[in-house]
């Protein structure tokens, strides 16, 4: 990957870390394996109930000149170190495709969560992005809005969406997708088809935007390229046997893989883990964020053996480490194509840094 440079004030050293990151995605080392200081579903872990002249938090989160300048205002207290880089991405939650489609859905403080809406595979509503959507627009404008400010300050990114298997389960629900898979499988695959229709017309509306203003693609992952990126998902796995993945999920998400130069595959926890082999054939595939969760999921050295197989099938990987892990981590592993996430405060993370740097 090559890449025109890039001068942000707000990371002084984004040319070099780009090039740690653009080396990762062909799994090879230029000084030290790339670190982003974040771990996974760190906003969910932070209560932010915030006060203002919004009825609900709907209007909170749609308020274009109240988000843009949220996050205008956090770069002035942040020192993004390491592989962590400043980037706006209008957030509308992770179903926003959904959103688009028309569905309502009830917002939090830190998310939204759909209620489904298709009851009946034999007497299908219209499926179809909504043009005059009011989340549509709110993307667009946030967009619009970054990027006019965005120059030499910060990268602007797309907003997070899924039009696969995951925004057909918010639209039909997940117990009966699972009944669906053995009582009408053909009828299940002609609505997943029918709500993927329109996904890339409209990543590549907000692609073109992106684009026209010299920006990289990047998404919440935070992870910059120079080529058409994506992060691919399927938690809905969880629920069902590697069998019915293969017949179900990954064909579409083949599909979606296929449109895209540079591929991330979100495999959040062992239940979608159980799908790796099949993970690791998709096209264009440069890396696996590994998801491991809480619990008795966690710590991270049970999940060795899943990391060797993504490294040795030629796959970059991206692996949430506490602090107290890294020593043990590192004297068991292979540098080769791991991106570190750690959450480390900012007076530890020069040595975290350092000791990675001897790995």
């Amino acid at each position: 990957m090559t890449h025109r440079g890039h001068n942000l004030t707000s990371k002084p050293d984004v040319n070099e870390c780009l090039e740690r990151i653009y080396a990762w995605y062909e799994q090879k080392i230029i000084d030290r394996p790339p670190v982003r200081f974040h771990h996974h579903n760190i906003e969910y872990e932070r209560h932010r109930t915030v006060s203002g002249p919004w009825a609900t938090a709907e209007e909170r989160w749609l308020d274009v000149d109240f988000q843009i300048k949220t996050f205008v205002d956090s770069l002035e207290n942040t020192e993004f170190k390491g592989e962590t880089f400043p980037v706006y991405w209008p957030n509308i939650s992770a179903v926003a495709y959904n959103l688009f489609l028309g569905q309502l859905a009830v917002f939090d403080d830190v998310t939204a969560w759909t209620h489904p809406c298709i009851d009946d595979l034999d007497n299908l509503p219209e499926i179809k992005v909504q043009k005059d959507n009011r989340f549509l627009r709110a993307v667009d404008e946030m967009t619009d809005k970054a990027l006019e400010i965005a120059d030499g300050e910060f990268l602007v990114g797309y907003t997070d969406m899924y039009a696969g298997i995951d925004c057909t389960a918010g639209l039909r629900d997940m117990g009966r997708m699972c009944m669906d898979i053995l009582m009408s499988p053909d009828k299940l695959k002609a609505l997943i088809e029918q709500v993927w229709t329109e996904y890339l017309e409209i990543y590549d509306h907000f692609d073109r935007k992106l684009k026209a203003a010299g920006q990289l693609s990047v998404t919440w992952m935070n992870l910059p390229s120079p080529e058409k990126f994506n992060v691919l998902a399927c938690d809905f796995a969880t629920l069902i046997s590697p069998e019915h993945f293969d017949e179900f999920c990954l064909p579409i998400i083949r599909k979606e893989a296929e449109c895209f130069d540079c591929n991330v595959f979100h495999l959040d926890g062992p239940g979608v883990g159980k799908n790796i082999d099949s993970v690791l054939t998709l096209p264009n595939l440069k890396a696996v964020q590994w998801v491991q969760g809480y619990g008795d999921d966690s710590p991270i050295m049970q999940w060795l053996p899943l990391i060797e197989k993504i490294q040795s099938a030629g796959k970059s990987v991206i692996v949430d480490l506490k602090l107290d892990e890294i020593d043990e981590f590192i004297s068991r592993t292979d540098p080769t194509g791991i991106m570190l996430w750690i959450p480390a405060i900012p007076e530890d993370q020069d040595t975290v840094l350092q000791r990675v740097k001897k790995w």
